[in-house]
């Protein structure tokens, strides 16, 4: 059975619903909105944090953003994105491990739609400062809480779904005290209501691939999942944000 969407088979659905390597919200006209501000450079270094199967990583070596490496706590994901995409990194580690596995530092580190699902947000702010350039920069793409969500939380089959999703009275501290300065926030509250609406009819769409793939369980999780959030998104609970931010 089906009990998460971080799963490797989670992952699979979604890179079926999606139709590529992608587990966050928007796929490529997200990482284009992500990206438009940076630089694209050739000897840029790059560090995906939760990246799954490897997509956007992909994306943006391809189209010259700069030399990525991705790391991701699911094992199955790294093994994916290390032999369909062998020219990159990839290491599965937890986000608190980055110093000790990576021995280099990096100039941009991304999260997209990963950030929410970490217990230890402002530990895993200091590991990355660990690995950063000097004058680094980190975007964060995810969640937004936006004011009540905490309270009515999204809950399926007995767990939360987007946990810890960005809360703009606590995230800036913890980014402060772990060495960094958030420059800028985008809200993209619109947007997330488009892409979700448009992944649920999706999801419905490929249900037989998915019920072929997965099994009515899984078929009956990803709605109830992403109807759910799609759901919170229209009550106006839940939405997203860019957090761009620098090392200081």
């Amino acid at each position: 059975m089906l009990r998460q969407m971080n799963s490797f088979d989670g992952k699979r659905l979604l890179a079926l619903v999606r139709e590529g390597d992608y587990a966050h919200a928007g796929e490529e006209e997200a990482i284009e909105k992500v990206f438009s501000a940076v630089p694209k450079r050739p000897d840029q270094s790059m560090l995906d944090v939760g990246c799954g199967r490897g997509g956007t990583a992909n994306y943006l070596r391809r189209e010259r953003w700069g030399r990525v490496a991705g790391i991701d706590l699911d094992h199955d994901s790294i093994e994916y994105a290390r032999a369909h995409y062998p020219d990159m990194q990839f290491d599965a580690c937890d986000v608190s491990d980055v110093p000790r596995i990576l021995a280099r530092r990096f100039d941009v580190i991304y999260m997209l739609n990963a950030f929410y699902a970490f217990d230890a947000q402002r530990d895993a702010l200091v590991a990355l400062r660990q690995v950063a350039a000097d004058g680094a920069r980190l975007l964060i793409f995810d969640y937004l809480d936006r004011g009540g969500f905490a309270a009515d939380h999204l809950v399926v089959n007995g767990a939360a779904i987007v946990p810890h999703p960005v809360d703009l009275s606590r995230t800036p501290g913890d980014l402060e005290e772990a060495g960094w300065k958030l420059i800028s926030t985008e809200r993209l509250n619109n947007e997330y209501r488009q892409w979700y609406a448009d992944l649920v009819r999706r999801i419905e769409l490929k249900r037989a691939e998915i019920i072929a793939l997965g099994g009515e369980d899984a078929f009956a999780y990803m709605l109830a999942v992403y109807g759910g959030m799609l759901e919170k998104i229209q009550r106006g609970l839940l939405g997203g944000a860019l957090l761009d931010i620098v090392a200081s």
